[in-house]
Formats: C-alpha cells, sequence, structure tokens
C-alpha cells in the first residue's frame, strides 16, 4: 500500500517501537543551526506519494548507502544506486519517490540560513555524483547512520558531547558533498543524468536478455566510448557488472520460492550450470564485501 505524506511529516522524531520499521519512520536527529539528519531503513521494496512542504528553505544533501531508488517530480524521474552523493533543492510539488528491497539511505537537511552565513551558494536543481567505497564522503555517512540508530535505542543517553560529534559528522558529509571539482560540474548536465538513467532502467528492465552496449549508448544520446566511461562514473561500475549484480539479486528473491531450474530459466539462462557459477561467484564477491 502506498502512503501519501509531506515531506516534514517523514523527517520529524518518531516513537521508538516504529522508527526504522519503513521509509515513513526514519531514524531522526536535530543538531545545533537547524541541521536535521535522517537514517532510513527499509528491509522490503516500497512507495511513498508526498508533497514537498518546505521548498526553498532547504538544501537536501542525501548518500545512498544500500540498495537503489528513483524519485519522481516534475514531470521527471531520477534513478540513484548505492553510493550516490547527491544535493538537490525542492520546489513546492508532489513527488513518488520508491525503493528497492534492503535499503538504506543518510539525508542531511542544511537550512539555506546556515548556508547563506556559510557564503556558499546553494544548489539549483539536482545534483548527483558516485563515490568509491573509500571516499571518505561515504565513510563519514555511514558513521552518522551508524550513530542515528544507536541514539534512536530508549536505552542510549545522549549528552552534549554526542550532539557535537553528530553536528561535526553532519557537517563534514555536507562539506565534501559542496567540494566537488568545477571539471565534475561541468560534465554532469541534466540531459546527461536523464540519458544515463534511461539506459539504466532500460538495462533493468527485465532480467531474461539484457540490451547490448551499442544500445544502451544509443539510447542515451553519447558516443559509446562517453557513454561507458560516464556509466562507470555515475553507477560506480559497467554496465554488465550493475546487470549481473541486480540479476543475482532477482536470483535470491527468485529461490526462495522456486528450485534452481526454475530460478535459471526465469533470468534467461539455458545452461543451469552456467547460472549456479554466476550466482556462486555473486556469493563469493558479497562476502568479500561484508555484504552478508
Amino acid at each position: 500500500m502506498t502512503a501519501e505524506v509531506t515531506s516534514t511529516q517523514v523527517h520529524r522524531p518518531h516513537p521508538e517501537h516504529v522508527v526504522g520499521t519503513s521509509l515513513l519512520y526514519p531514524h531522526s536527529r536535530g543538531f545545533p543551526g537547524g541541521v536535521w539528519t535522517s537514517g532510513f531503513v527499509a528491509a522490503h521494496a516500497g512507495q511513498i506519494r508526498g508533497y514537498f512542504d518546505e521548498p526553498g528553505l532547504t538544501t537536501r544533501c542525501t548518500v545512498i548507502l544500500s540498495g537503489s531508488c528513483s524519485m519522481s517530480a516534475g514531470g521527471k524521474t531520477y534513478s540513484f544506486a548505492a553510493s550516490d552523493l547527491i544535493l538537490a533543492n525542492t520546489l513546492p510539488e508532489s513527488f513518488t519517490f520508491e525503493n528497492s528491497a534492503e535499503f538504506s539511505a543518510l539525508e542531511i537537511h542544511i537550512p539555506t540560513r546556515l548556508l547563506d552565513q556559510m557564503s556558499m551558494a546553494t544548489p539549483s536543481g539536482l545534483a548527483v555524483r558516485s563515490v568509491g567505497v573509500q571516499d571518505p564522503v561515504l565513510r563519514t555517512a555511514r558513521q552518522l547512520f551508524s550513530s542515528l540508530l544507536v541514539a534512536s535505542r530508549a536505552s542510549f543517553k545522549t549528552t552534549p558531547a554526542d550532539a557535537l560529534v553528530g553536528y561535526g559528522l553532519a557537517m563534514t558529509v555536507v562539506g565534501y558533498a559542496f567540494a566537488q571539482d568545477k571539471e565534475h560540474a561541468t560534465r554532469w548536465t541534466e540531459d546527461t543524468a536523464e540519458g544515463l538513467n534511461a539506459a539504466k532502467q532500460a538495462l533493468l528492465a527485465r532480467f531474461d536478455h539484457a540490451p547490448t552496449i551499442n544500445q544502451l549508448a544509443a539510447l542515451s544520446g553519447m558516443s559509446l566510448t562517453r557513454f561507458k566511461e560516464l556509466f562507470r562514473e555515475r553507477f560506480g561500475c559497467a554496465p554488465f557488472a550493475l546487470y549481473q549484480a541486480h540479476r543475482m539479486e532477482r536470483a535470491c528473491q527468485l529461490l526462495q520460492d522456486h528450485n534452481v531450474t526454475e530460478t535459471a530459466m526465469e533470468l534467461g539462462y539455458s545452461n543451469v550450470s552456467h547460472f549456479s557459477a554466476a550466482f556462486q561467484r555473486s556469493m563469493v564477491v558479497h562476502r568479500g564485501n561484508g555484504s552478508v
């Protein structure tokens, strides 16, 4: 069932027994200067529809920590994946947000007046870039996310020092987000992002047959060389690697109710042993990354 909410309705303190149970009830905490942080956790895929009721007053800095999501607003749809860093100002409009299973994200709200005091220009529209696993912004975001989960427990008593540390982590994430270089900023136009998002959606539309790299490049409106370069920069890996990762995630879901042969056929494998080998490789990679 899809929930209908306002944006500020989600980002507010919630009773402990519901915090962390869905996107509607994130682990949230306020810090000095009007900075607000929320840690989202969703074990299952879901959808929220709502309305941005704080336009122009807040800049949102979001880091996708796991899973993937998409947001539709203003007649446009944006897709995001793990390790994406997003800066955005919102308009007074309706939105739809969809998340995958095993989704988590950190979102920091920074009042415009605070950015003005620091002589920092607020972003126009939406800017996104993918960061590496060892990037300090991702490490700091994970540290802040973990502290939010701990602080939401009734048994944990926060102190002024805890608030100061949390504020420092939040502002460090924001600082890294605003410190992107000019070269990156000029390369990521709105048309570029839309083209890559369209290619990604086509790539993940079905898992029994993948489009060719040439078809994806044509769909994005880029040359093959530029498409491959920017796709890797945007999503952190090559198109087939992303396709295969999502394909194996789908395999995990199918194997809960189907046998190996049925799952392999559903995913377009003509040879069950090929599917089994690919699935085993993906499990090894997940274990190596500490994902399972």
